[in-house]
């Protein structure tokens, strides 16, 4: 039964709805960590119907490098290994976003890959990895709309192909209800409203924590919820900026019971005259800047100069850098194109299936700052 009201219903209200009909949400019981065979059995099955959801849909598999001359995934450049890639510094992937919008501007309709995330994480919780499996897309013409019922379809697609002997009958009858509703939408205005009104202290530009996601989560039925319009300054510089407020970008977060946000998706900047002052304003852009002078400075005070200046190193890793930005950029000078896409941490997607507190319970070898070289995950 889809609530085909929740559209025309004040969020306020939706829960008194909801329960109005008679649909009171299973509780979000905490589940138990899954002996290693069968989690790894449960990673590949969630996997493999991911892969089958988007080829069903028309998405093509690129393969895109492991290391990259300049970018991560967001704003913060501190969680980016640096390594030394024969005398050139480099990043160990950490998305493959930019590959894939480079296939997009070529011609292609839908594209998509999958591999290793890489972030030199230092919070050691149960959200946070510093190795995940990440599987991205990317697609022409995509609304704001249509990538959250993408997100959500596939959401529900792979709770639905998951079964009792996996993850537990009463797990089976949570994914089952809520793969029977449609999933709220918000804007990130409301969401900090509706938090504010229940005692949290949150402004405009604040980042929402795993308390305000949870919070949200609990309030709309133990559903997932699509936040959508986060502010533009704690967003990547390409997502696309709303046109009738500037102040925010056209993207969604989508957060998942227990695992907080697994989806991070938006509207990709058509414009290359403010995907370039993005760019260039933004603080991502300096601080790869000061990583290649550190590097610069590694390498000679090491050296490994052969023959070049600290300041002479520091311009050739700064040249590399607005190189591949450049080359970037120069994909859509010629031609606009509209395009979007997401990215999917696949951890947390098992972490919301089996119902689990912390995301290192939900994979076969969970690697954060403290946890570094074990074999296999304990019994």
């Amino acid at each position: 039964m889809a609530l085909d009201l929740l559209a025309a219903v004040p969020l306020l209200t939706w829960p008194a709805l909801v329960k109005e009909r008679g649909a009171t949400p299973p509780p979000l019981a905490v589940g138990r960590p899954l002996p290693p065979l069968q989690r790894l059995r449960l990673h590949n099955r969630v996997v493999h119907r991911i892969r089958h959801f988007l080829e069903r849909e028309g998405y093509v598999e690129i393969p895109v490098p492991t290391l990259t001359p300049a970018t991560g995934s967001c704003e913060f450049v501190d969680s980016m290994f640096a390594v030394d890639y024969f005398g050139t510094l480099a990043f160990p992937r950490q998305t493959g976003q930019l590959y894939l919008e480079e296939f997009v501007a070529r011609g292609m309709d839908a594209v998509y890959c999958e591999g290793p995330s890489l972030r030199k994480e230092t919070r050691v919780d149960g959200r946070h990895l510093t190795e995940f499996k990440l599987i991205e897309i990317e697609k022409r013409d995509l609304t704001l709309d249509g990538l959250c019922d993408l997100q959500e379809r596939l959401v529900k697609d792979v709770a639905l192909h998951v079964s009792a002997d996996e993850i537990g009958g009463a797990h089976v009858t949570r994914l089952d209800w809520m793969a029977r509703w449609e999933h709220p939408r918000l804007t990130y205005r409301e969401a900090i409203d509706l938090l504010r009104r229940h005692g949290f202290a949150l402004s405009f530009g604040d980042p929402l924590d795993p308390g305000a996601e949870a919070a949200l989560v609990r309030y709309c039925g133990n559903l997932p919820v699509h936040v959508t319009h986060f502010p533009e300054s704690l967003k990547f510089f390409n997502m696309k900026l709303d046109r009738a407020d500037p102040s925010v970008v056209e993207c969604v977060d989508y957060i998942l019971p227990y695992a907080g946000e697994t989806f991070g998706g938006s509207l990709r900047e058509p414009d290359t005259a403010i995907l370039r002052r993005r760019l260039h304003g933004g603080s991502m852009y300096g601080q790869l800047m000061d990583r290649a002078s550190e590097f610069a400075h590694q390498q000679w005070a090491a050296g490994l100069a052969e023959g070049e200046s600290a300041p002479d190193l520091t311009a050739r890793h700064c040249r590399g850098i607005e190189t591949a930005f450049a080359s970037y950029l120069a994909l859509f000078e010629q031609e606009s194109v509209e395009r979007a896409g997401f990215g999917l941490g696949v951890a947390r997607l098992l972490q919301f299936l089996t119902g689990l507190e912390s995301v290192k319970d939900a994979v076969v070898f969970p690697m954060d700052r403290l946890g570094f070289g074990a074999s296999v995950v304990a019994e």
